[in-house]
């Protein structure tokens, strides 16, 4: 590190005042501002936390290693390198409101879904074909359901979640959850808390027609 002489770069009443400190010393004064380290700026850090967290929920779910190296095209190596290496503090998970606003809190919205989803045994939806929103508030009456009668042992099996909401083809439906949904309508709930998909080709009039519709 290059020294400088205080005299030539202060003012003589700042430098008599730091003399009082300081005087024959050799002092670091440090930046207002850290410089922003690799990828901060640009957001790309962020994303590839974000990726690695789920790479280890996976791993923690019971994925295998080849598995999980397939899905995030990476090799089983680098696979090894996240899941045996690293310690990732994601948010506990569980089929309630509380866990999915932990999750999307940090940007994993998706991965509280897919854990939703693979605990039914349900096929989870090709994220690269879906705009997924934040955590919202939705109207129930814009989404179509059948009225399916409802066994009083099916009510009890029901807790507080989210709904997982599909827009195609201009109609809000809720394919996983359909007894939910009539569970929620029967109980004369204007809104609920859900995630919703929707194209990518029918996200721009999915949010210019509906958005203002939703709360968060």
């Amino acid at each position: 590190m290059k020294y400088e002489n205080a005299k030539n770069i202060l003012p003589e009443k700042l430098l008599k005042e730091v003399q009082k400190y300081a005087e024959g010393k050799v002092i670091y004064i440090p930046k207002q501002e850290s410089a922003k380290g690799w990828g901060e700026a640009s957001g790309y850090r962020d994303r590839l936390n974000k990726r690695n967290a789920m790479i280890c929920n996976r791993y923690s779910a019971g994925h295998s290693i080849m598995e999980i190296a397939e899905e995030f095209y990476l090799s089983p190596e680098t696979i090894k390198k996240l899941v045996y290496g690293k310690k990732v503090n994601l948010p506990m998970f569980s089929p309630t409101i509380t866990s999915a606003e932990q999750y999307a809190s940090q940007g994993l919205g998706e991965e509280w879904v897919r854990n939703y989803l693979s605990s039914k045994d349900t096929d989870v939806p090709d994220y690269s074909e879906y705009f997924m929103s934040e955590l919202i508030r939705i109207p129930l009456r814009l989404i179509s359901g059948e009225n399916a009668e409802l066994q009083n042992s099916d009510i009890e099996e029901f807790s507080e979640l989210p709904l997982v909401v599909l827009y195609e083809n201009h109609a809000f439906s809720a394919p996983y959850q359909q007894e939910y949904l009539n569970f929620l309508k029967k109980g004369k709930k204007n809104s609920h808390y859900a995630f919703v998909f929707a194209r990518n080709e029918e996200y721009g009039f999915f949010w210019n027609n509906f958005g203002k519709n939703f709360q968060r």
